[in-house]
């Protein structure tokens, strides 16, 4: 699951940043705006969504007291002294090496961590300033300096959740192998523990061993863990192990556990295009892009699967203009894409201009591309004369 995050990271990373400027200068409102985009490309069980929804939470109780104050903002005991953003210090491993933690975190931190359960609180807040400000840069999905950081205090003490979230940060890295590494060390420490079975099983999907999530998997789902993420993640790799019915059924009881969990959508719809249910894929992929609508794969898999089997244009081309403000970057591919949908439409003569927009915008390195558009510019301009 952590791999796939990566995928959001820039688009996350940088509305997160934005909202923490906000909060932390006073301005609720717009705090509560840009959490709220930043909420809406993670998904229930995502563990960076903890520290989101309760910033939400905390930014509509602060604008409420605001609007309600006869004399102006109340000052409450967190934002006394509120410290813009540029005054905590920058982001380097000069700064690291001095102290992993500055003034104005302690209060990301405790929202950061706020709906863990009671237990595991104490113990995070008794782990030191590195293992704080490395759990804050994790969930802003800062995964290089959360790595440094909680590196350093498994140094200082290896923890069981300071391994935890070590593990979680390589993940987010990508680093899946030492990912497991760092999980494998945490699961001995306590083997029981739902999260870390959790995060362990899905390094193991991202590295391909299926059987082994499975097997994981299946024996917390047997001794009765109400855990959508379990279902969702045995889902997957019953998926990965071509038993496309068996991940059918879980991504259905994951939907009904959480139903606002938008991967599930997703990979049911994959799974019924497996099995040649193009239809109900196509249903479950517009259900993923409604409850994620800046998720880039939710939207690429429908433009795709309308592209590919001959689906209603409309849900095509939805999908690709909102991939062209959230990945920009590929907005020439998604140009195209829109071009063929028009055609596909009886639109040939307006399908010409996102073609030409298209050649615009692709890299100067897409040597096969720019050809293969520029071809089908001439194809449209000899239909035209004909």
């Amino acid at each position: 699951m952590f791999a796939r995050a990566l995928n959001r990271l820039v688009g996350y990373e940088r509305l997160r940043f934005r909202g923490d400027r906000f909060f932390l200068s006073g301005d609720f409102e717009s705090a509560h705006r840009e959490y709220r985009k930043a909420r809406s490309l993670l998904r229930a069980a995502d563990p960076r969504s903890l520290a989101i929804d309760a910033l939400i939470r905390d930014c509509e109780a602060q604008a409420n007291t605001l609007r309600m104050s006869p004399v102006g903002p109340v000052e409450d005991s967190r934002m006394s002294a509120p410290q813009a953003t540029s005054a905590i210090p920058a982001v380097t491993d000069e700064n690291d090496e001095r102290d992993g933690f500055h003034p104005g975190l302690e209060d990301l931190f405790e929202l950061a961590i706020a709906e863990n359960p009671s237990v595991r609180l104490e113990r995070y807040r008794a782990l030191g300033k590195d293992f704080k400000a490395g759990y804050v840069a994790l969930i802003q999905g800062n995964a290089e300096r959360a790595v440094r950081l909680l590196g350093r205090a498994v140094e200082e003490n290896a923890s069981f959740v300071a391994r935890l979230e070590l593990g979680r940060a390589h993940s987010l890295r990508g680093d899946m192998e030492m990912a497991r590494e760092v999980l494998e060390s945490a699961i001995r420490a306590a083997p029981h523990d739902v999260e870390v079975v959790i995060l362990l099983s899905s390094v193991a999907i991202e590295l391909g061993h299926f059987e082994e999530a499975r097997q994981r998997l299946e024996a917390l789902d047997r001794s009765g863990v109400d855990n959508p993420e379990v279902t969702f993640l045995l889902g997957r790799a019953l998926f990965e192990l071509k038993r496309t019915d068996a991940a059918l059924e879980k991504f259905r009881q994951t939907v009904s556990k959480e139903p606002h969990f938008h991967e599930a959508f997703f990979e049911g719809a994959r799974a019924l295009r497996r099995e040649g249910d193009s239809e109900g894929a196509l249903q479950l992929m517009n259900r993923a892009c409604d409850l994620a609508p800046d998720e880039v794969r939710y939207n690429r898999g429908l433009a795709q699967l309308v592209l590919a089997d001959g689906h209603d244009e409309q849900a095509g081309l939805a999908a690709c203009d909102r991939l062209m403000v959230t990945d920009e970057d590929n907005a020439w591919e998604y140009l195209r894409w829109v071009a063929e949908l028009y055609v596909r439409r009886g639109w040939a003569k307006e399908a010409r201009d996102p073609l030409q927009k298209a050649l615009d915008l692709v890299p100067a390195d897409r040597t096969d591309e720019r050809v293969a558009i520029e071809r089908r510019l001439a194809e449209l301009d000899a239909d035209r004369l004909r």
